[in-house]
């Protein structure tokens, strides 16, 4: 468990990082992960099937080149997360479960429609969605999201989040008839994490 967690805290985190840092085992499963990619992406995919348990949430998303404003049209966006009793495999040895890949419209913009992701059983993790991005030009780079209503994220971050502006990684939720939705704005870095 204690991996895992160490693999979060590198998913989640923002900063740049050499690949000598980069969590070896967390690498391992998203390179097995990616054997898995569809050959033809469009810029809205599901991760969770629609039969999936839980609260059905979209994410809209927009990814921008590192001065902020500059669509990044092409880019491949994966994202995975627990499922709706916070657990990511089915059982152990197993890749994630609930994972999806798109690419960015020319607006660089995409979609993703799953569940609401739980968070960990018997800890005190916020419930999140792990993405990385993929760019000729900027390489590979951490993302992820959190939940602006989930108790567990901590007011520190919360504080963080918001001194972030429209880069936050704790988002609002909104409620569009029986789903919930969030949108987020992934600034690229000038390089890759990894």
């Amino acid at each position: 468990m204690n991996k895992i967690f160490a693999g979060l805290l590198v998913v989640l985190s923002t900063l740049s990082c050499p690949s000598a840092q980069v969590d070896q085992d967390w690498l391992r499963e998203w390179q097995e992960a990616q054997t898995h990619r569809p050959a033809a992406l469009k810029a809205q995919a599901r991760i969770a099937p629609a039969s999936e348990p839980g609260t059905p949430l979209r994410i809209g998303g927009e990814v921008v080149q590192p001065d902020g404003v500059t669509p990044e049209a092409g880019a491949i966006v994966f994202a995975y997360h627990t499922d709706g009793s916070g657990v990511y495999r089915a059982r152990p040895g197993l890749p994630w479960r609930l994972r999806g890949w798109v690419r960015t419209d020319a607006a660089g913009r995409f979609v993703f429609d799953t569940i609401r992701p739980a968070p960990y059983p018997g800890r005190q993790v916020p419930a999140h969605v792990h993405l990385t991005v993929e760019t000729e030009r900027f390489g590979r780079q951490y993302g992820g999201l959190q939940f602006a209503d989930d108790p567990l994220v901590p007011a520190a971050e919360r504080e963080s989040a918001k001194a972030k502006g429209r880069f936050t990684d704790v988002l609002d939720v909104r409620q569009e008839g029986k789903a919930q939705r969030v949108d987020l704005v992934l600034q690229l870095k000038p390089r890759g994490d990894f």
